[in-house]
């Protein structure tokens, strides 16, 4: 049964070869199972292809022409990635009347897919937040509104990756994160939301 629920957010430097979880003066290093790439996010795409190296590249090319309808590449983390998969999914902006939607299924698939292969923690680029320039309320609820519901359901960690530059964006997904201990008429009552901030990176 289901009785945690864990959000971590935390600030991402592009060579993605560790996670640093910083919390008062203590700093951790986490491995997560899988890491969730858009396909859309050609920065983030060349950055995880540089730190996985050749072997990655290699497989993600072999899984791309052996499947090239299935809606997510699952490669094998070569190199310095550290987690044991990289989930790679196609995602574009669309008008934002289903902006949220697609980001929630985004989530949503990267998720249930994670479960089913019983992956214990995942970890999303913020998406849309950058060339794309969709709103970032719009980004940060639907992201962290569709962990939540999938949380409460299975047990698995959800993690969030801002880039450091970007505290604009670092401080909507908090506050986002702090609606969900607020009571609500609509939401059933849950444990509290743990919060790490953390940086990937040296």
């Amino acid at each position: 049964m289901y009785n945690r629920i864990l959000l971590i957010v935390f600030l991402m430097k592009f060579d993605l070869q560790h996670f640093n979880l910083h919390k008062i003066l203590q700093i951790k290093r986490q491995l997560v199972d899988v890491i969730v790439v858009c396909l859309s996010s050609k920065h983030l795409f060349n950055a995880i292809c540089k730190v996985g190296g050749d072997s990655f590249r290699t497989s993600f090319n072999a899984e791309s022409k052996k499947n090239p309808g299935a809606p997510i590449i699952a490669v094998k983390a070569e190199g310095q990635l550290a987690s044991k998969k990289i989930y790679c999914l196609p995602w574009e902006k669309d008008s934002n009347v289903s902006l949220s939607k697609s980001i929630r299924n985004f989530v949503s698939a990267a998720i249930v897919k994670a479960v089913t292969e019983k992956q214990l923690s995942i970890a999303f680029a913020a998406i849309g937040c950058g060339n794309f320039q969709c709103p970032l309320s719009l980004v940060a609820q639907a992201m962290v509104e569709t962990a939540y519901r999938k949380l409460q359901k299975h047990a698995i960690s959800v993690s969030f990756a801002i880039e450091p530059k970007r505290l604009d964006i670092y401080d909507e997904f908090q506050k986002q994160i702090n609606l969900l201990e607020q009571p609500s008429q609509t939401r059933q009552p849950a444990e509290p939301v743990k919060t790490i901030a953390a940086t990937i990176g040296n």
